[in-house]
């Protein structure tokens, strides 16, 4: 592969150690990494729809017959039928769903009968799980006009994509999950109306032991780079509470906001005075909240379980950091309006009622 490739390929390994992937195939021979790349979309007719394919809804873990939680996705949900081909092969885009910190696109790709599209040979290969993915392109987000939204300084965030579940992973046809982790979403609230996710090479990453870094395994190339609507809908409830937690490198510490949709945690810490942010104060201020530090209580009194590890994050300005993380299983946000959440961080540990938690205005 050229420098830039493989430049692409260790900047996400790197950049998503934090991942945890769900199983796909029991692996012989498993070095633990994580990768984002790019994947799909556009060109074509988009609606909303009344509930969610039940492929997406299962990479969820919500099943068939609770009809009850798809309803709760389904107001950020939309369906679209977008078709791009190149080389032979032909990409699918069939459902988007989006709160403010994430965005999840669902396709499909097909090669030409008689073509394999298996990713690896756990036998003989060190796989970095997660690397299989398409490689190459830029994505952006696009305003009402067509034209790129520049985030400045936050243009930094994930995105990654997954290859699901597949019965035959040597025949011609995979699905995929291209999943953006964005924190500083609130950005775009209003002005994003689609966004262009860049589809190169398939292609999956081994560890190569001469060079002592990761060697591409190209399965198809191609370019099936193209656009995607964005559902305009807000699912998520939020809380504004600026309360007071504690001192950290003599910066006073604050909770800001709290954001809750069926799917995700988003905690947002403002930090005032202190030490200028380099070296280890500033390692200890994007890493003050974990996911273990946090007890989420229902209007029951029942806690609502966290996800395994943090979703993403980071630090939007030396005054304001967001911390987002995955719950466990999808949980209408009204169940939290009146229950608590309790900070433990390593400055100070506070319970906040939820009692102002609302929906999030259109």
């Amino acid at each position: 592969p050229d420098p830039q490739r493989e430049r692409e390929m260790l900047k996400k390994l790197l950049q998503d150690d934090a991942r945890r992937k769900k199983p796909m195939k029991n692996w012989k021979q498993i070095v633990v990494g994580a990768v984002a790349a790019a994947l799909l979309v556009t060109g074509a007719t988009a609606a909303a729809v009344p509930g969610l394919s039940q492929r997406l809804l299962s990479y969820l873990g919500v099943s068939p017959e609770n009809t009850q939680t798809a309803d709760l996705l389904a107001p950020g949900a939309m369906a679209v039928d977008i078709v791009k081909e190149d080389n032979g092969a032909k990409l699918h885009i069939t459902q988007v769903l989006r709160d403010r910190t994430s965005i999840m696109v669902l396709a499909d790709f097909t090669a030409p009968e008689g073509t394999s599209l298996k990713m690896r040979d756990p036998d003989s290969e060190k796989v970095f799980i997660g690397s299989d993915g398409f490689y190459g392109g830029e994505h952006y987000f696009m305003d009402e006009a067509g034209e790129k939204i520049d985030l400045g300084i936050y243009r930094n965030y994930i995105y990654q994509w997954e290859i699901l579940e597949d019965g035959d992973p040597a025949d011609n046809h995979l699905s995929a999950m291209f999943v953006i982790k964005l924190p500083q979403g609130d950005m775009l609230r209003g002005r994003a109306v689609s966004m262009r996710v860049p589809v190169g090479t398939l292609s999956y990453s081994v560890w190569d032991e001469e060079t002592e870094k990761p060697r591409f395994v190209e399965v198809y190339s191609g370019d099936w780079s193209c656009d995607v609507p964005l559902p305009q809908k807000d699912i998520g409830w939020t809380q504004q509470v600026d309360c007071a937690v504690g001192e950290l490198d003599g910066a006073k510490i604050t909770v800001k906001e709290l954001y809750l949709s069926p799917v995700n945690l988003l905690v947002t810490l403002g930090r005032e005075g202190g030490e200028d942010l380099s070296g280890d104060a500033e390692f200890r201020w994007l890493g003050l909240l974990d996911v273990k530090d946090i007890v989420l209580k229902g209007k029951d009194g029942n806690t609502i379980a966290m996800g395994d590890s943090v979703f993403g994050g980071g630090m939007i300005d030396n005054t304001k950091s967001t911390h987002m993380f995955r719950l466990s299983e999808i949980t209408d946000p009204v169940s939290f309006q009146g229950g608590s959440i309790t900070l433990n961080l390593s400055c100070g540990t506070v319970t906040i009622p939820l009692d102002a938690l609302t929906p999030v205005e259109p």
